[in-house]
């Protein structure tokens, strides 16, 4: 008996399923609404003598013209389009409309045919009030049939209600409240609203669309209690105004957090496919920084029919500004790295775009000069973006050598084709590890930000009639980028943990990948020549902090599910980084997102042979120590931490 009850069970289910899935036919609306007509019509005809004006005249011919306005007016106004278990305000206008303009029409051959004498022999005594009465049971008629349908297929959702997802929705602006009437609308998705949580005090205790609207000050532990809630919606256009602190609580106390964009309902037509895009929120949208946008009046025009050329392409950054370069009107892209695979990826990316630009992957290393020499003599470039470098912090510790022929050497290669090709803007992609470095990489990164603007200062010594831009941007960390800190600790949670961090108050500057990118063209391409341009990177974050909110985002407790883990500085590693140097200051710029580091400038003349020494003695990869020791000459706010080379600031300090 209990296997035939479920087999009952779920057969009224599938059942169940099915209504709801299906939508009734326009034919059939359209058909219920005229039989409407012709009832309401009928009705008045036989209980209403004394308004049908001699009952039984020409009645079959009074109901067809009747049922022949209404159905040409209802064709008019799409009274039969809309699904009916959604129907709403448009949808009962629309109803209204429509019977009026056939009422009007009735009048009006009711007019005609009682005040024309030729036509009295045909269609005799119209009442003048009689389209007007079957006017009112009409649109109640059709609006009854609306509700008792609309009425059904809610108890019908009841039953599976239970099994939705409940939801908080926040804010209660019109957004929030256009999103909670969507949700409630479209019975197929897998929510169900049940309040709204609003930053407005004022609007605590009030309701929107039958769900109270409840307080932010108030426990959103006892929320979740109350009404049995464990998640929230938040639409993008919240997502801003929002304080940072009521994420933090909102991940501290369990709620998950769900993000609401490429929201749209198209003319508010109810069959169009407008589904919001409902997703998880991602750590980067709890960073709390304000979105940055590229200015595109200011650069536009000077990529207009122009090559650029892009180093270290298929890397994180030279990927997106590919991408974003891409957008505007030039005439090639070339694309450089040494790194296949992924340039390849890149390149059949961006070929998928379907632009009319010029996409031109190139395999090479920047640090071979005949090879660079051989594609800047092709491809003639008017703009270069020089983002090639080796950029981790440990490994470069371990190889010197490496760092340089990489970060320095493919630098000045690169300027210096840039130079003689005439190329009108160089921008180099640096770091703020550059500041004040302690670590290797930091250090050679440092010294080609000396080189490529020593270059642009060469060129006004010489009076140059034409000037090619040399242009440094410095910004930090950016999320999502190649052995970030961000898609570690993803996989580490994944795998069950721990999460490994260096140290409990070690802290960053982050920037997304789009934003970094954008400030990198914008300060590329407004610069005179010779700046180094750093960005505001909102506030420094704490990696143990982040490390907390991305074990809660993924559902788990900190220390409970998934433990942290101190392993210690790596070599090279500082704990907070920085965007300017002690003797350094900033001037700002229109874009107050961008500002210009005033740094110590250096004489070409004598940075070019102790920087080719550099190079030199690190074409030997055997003599790491020697090779640091030169860095530290070149560059003496360089003090190494958490690193064996450590030793050489104490003996430079002896001497």
């Amino acid at each position: 008996m209990g296997a035939k009850k479920l087999l009952i069970q779920l057969h009224c289910n599938s059942i169940l399923k099915r209504l709801m899935q299906n939508y009734t036919p326009r034919w059939i609306i359209f058909t219920i609404d005229l039989v409407i007509v012709a009832l309401a019509f009928v009705s008045l005809w036989l209980f209403k003598e004394d308004i049908a004006a001699e009952k039984g005249v020409l009645f079959e011919y009074k109901l067809l013209l009747t049922v022949a306005l209404y159905a040409t007016t209802a064709l008019i106004f799409n009274t039969h389009r809309g699904i009916i278990r959604y129907s709403a305000a448009h949808d009962l206008k629309r109803i209204f409309a429509s019977a009026f303009v056939a009422t009007l029409l009735y009048a009006g051959v009711c007019i005609f045919f009682n005040y024309t004498n030729y036509w009295d022999n045909i269609l005799p005594n119209f009442n003048i009030w009689f389209p007007f009465l079957l006017f009112f049971m009409v649109v109640s008629g059709q609006f009854l049939f609306r509700f008792v349908v609309k009425t059904m297929f809610d108890l019908i959702e009841g039953i599976y209600s239970s099994k939705k997802i409940r939801v908080f929705i926040l804010g209660a602006d019109s957004d929030s409240i256009r999103l909670a009437n969507f949700i409630i609308g479209e019975k197929n998705n897998p929510y169900k609203p049940v309040a709204f949580i609003s930053l407005d005090h004022n609007l605590a205790g009030k309701s929107v669309c039958d769900l109270p609207i409840l307080p932010v000050n108030g426990g959103l532990t006892d929320y979740m209690t109350d009404y049995k809630v464990n998640t929230m919606l938040i639409y993008e256009s919240e997502l801003e105004l929002v304080p940072k602190e009521l994420y933090d609580r909102c991940i501290v106390e369990g709620l998950e957090l769900l993000l609401v964009n490429s929201f749209s309902k198209v003319n508010n037509k109810a069959d169009e496919d407008t589904t919001p895009e409902i997703k998880k929120i991602k750590i980067e949208d709890l960073l709390g920084r304000n979105p940055i946008e590229m200015n595109k009046d200011a650069i536009e025009n000077q990529f207009i029919d122009q090559c650029v050329l892009i180093t270290g392409a298929a890397g994180s950054i030279g990927s997106e500004i590919a991408r974003q370069v891409l957008q505007f009107n030039c005439k090639q892209i070339v694309l450089v790295d040494q790194a296949e695979s992924p340039l390849n990826d890149l390149w059949l990316e961006l070929k998928a775009k379907d632009t009319n630009v010029e996409i031109k992957p190139i395999v090479a290393n920047v640090s071979n000069e005949k090879r660079m020499r051989l594609i800047f003599d092709c491809a003639k470039p008017d703009l270069v973006f020089h983002a090639a470098a080796y950029k981790h912090v440990p490994m470069m510790e371990f190889y010197p050598s490496t760092a340089v022929i990489a970060n320095v050497l493919g630098t000045k290669v690169v300027a210096d084709l840039s130079l003689e090709f005439g190329v009108k803007r160089f921008i180099m992609i640096s770091t703020d590890k550059a500041v004040n470095p302690t670590s290797v990489m930091g250090a050679t990164k440092r010294v080609a930000e000396i080189y490529v603007q020593s270059l642009y200062f060469k060129q006004l010594e010489e009076d140059r009639r034409r000037l090619t831009r040399f242009v440094t941007t410095r910004f930090g960390n950016v999320l999502g980028s190649n052995g970030s800190v961000v898609p570690l600790f993803k996989r580490q949670i994944e795998a069950g943990g721990p999460i490994t961090v260096t140290h409990r108050d070690i802290v960053r500057y982050f920037m997304t990948i789009p934003e970094a990118c954008n400030l990198v063209l914008e300060a590329g391409c407004i610069g005179n020549g010779g700046e180094i341009y750093i960005f505001d990177m909102g506030q420094a974050i704490k990696i143990y902090d982040l490390a907390e909110k991305m074990i809660r985002l993924s559902g788990k407790v900190p220390g409970k599910d998934i433990k942290i883990v101190e392993i210690g500085l790596r070599p090279g590693e500082k704990l907070y980084e920085e965007l300017l140097a002690n003797s350094e200051n900033a001037l700002p710029t229109y874009n107050k997102k961008l500002m210009i580091a005033m740094v110590r400038q250096y004489s070409f003349k004598k940075m070019l042979p102790e920087i080719e020494d550099l190079i030199e003695l690190a074409h030997e990869y055997s003599r790491p120590t020697e090779v640091v020791a030169k860095l530290k000459l070149l560059v003496p706010e360089f003090k190494s931490q958490n690193s064996k080379y450590v030793e050489l600031d104490v003996e430079f300090e002896n001497k």
